[in-house]
């Protein structure tokens, strides 16, 4: 309870802070930080972290897809000005055979060069923009390696906290066990003493009927004082 009051403050104060000062923008950083620490395991924290990262994959993805097909655009534009070379070179060809002009050939001559200028300028773009794309790809990889790496972690690490967990429930069990059987041993010494006190009491009830001796000649007693009850009512119902 006290965890979620403390977030729910938290999440106040900082929508007065991100306007009042920097300071105190900071001061809940910190804050926050802690109660946060204090509401989370650590392998909540892994997973956490590893799940942030998961998110942001598609993205990466996505950026390094643009890249190689910027590679693939550029590539495919040196085809296209390699062909306006060979283009230009079999027009030049042909006019030479028809007889063109010197006016004629020297525009063709003028293309020719501005394009072989232009398949040198597109090869440097393309032999960047692969490059580019080959570390984009390099570093996708070994992101992907490292995410999966840090997710075996995160297993590994979840196997170890549910083992922690286990042996906590199997330490708190033993204490308890412990602790059941030393309030038996209390209470088999208090049931010996109570025990005790049954006999001394079965001993003082026994004590109190007299000795052995008393009690012989009191039980003779009982036996003649019913006999001669009995032969008294018999005479008295005879008459």
């Amino acid at each position: 309870m006290f965890i979620i009051d403390g977030i729910v403050l938290l999440a106040i104060v900082m929508g007065v802070g991100c306007v009042i000062s920097p300071k105190l923008r900071q001061l809940v950083r910190i804050r926050g930080g802690r109660i946060i620490d204090g509401a989370t395991s650590a392998i909540e924290k892994e997973e956490d972290a590893y799940n942030r990262l998961m998110k942001k994959l598609p993205a990466q993805r996505l950026a390094v897809q643009r890249v190689m097909a910027n590679a693939a655009t550029a590539r495919n534009e040196l085809d296209t000005r390699n062909k306006t070379v060979e283009a230009v070179a079999n027009r030049f060809k042909q006019a030479q055979k028809l007889g063109a002009s010197d006016a004629a050939l020297n525009e063709l001559g003028r293309q020719y060069s501005e394009a072989k200028q232009a398949v040198i300028d597109q090869d440097a773009v393309l032999i960047e923009a692969q490059q580019a794309a080959d570390d984009a790809r390099a570093a996708l990889d070994s992101t992907v390696s490292a995410i999966k790496k840090f997710g075996q972690k995160v297993e590994n690490d979840r196997s170890k906290a549910e083992l922690a967990a286990a042996l906590r429930v199997t330490a708190e069990a033993r204490d308890t066990a412990a602790s059941i059987n030393s309030k038996l041993s209390a209470v088999g010494k208090a049931s010996t003493e109570v025990e005790r006190e049954l006999e001394q009491a079965r001993a003082a009830n026994l004590l109190s009927k007299g000795t052995s001796t008393e009690q012989e000649v009191q039980k003779l007693n009982d036996q003649a004082a019913a006999v001669a009850g009995r032969a008294e009512l018999e005479e008295l119902f005879k008459q």
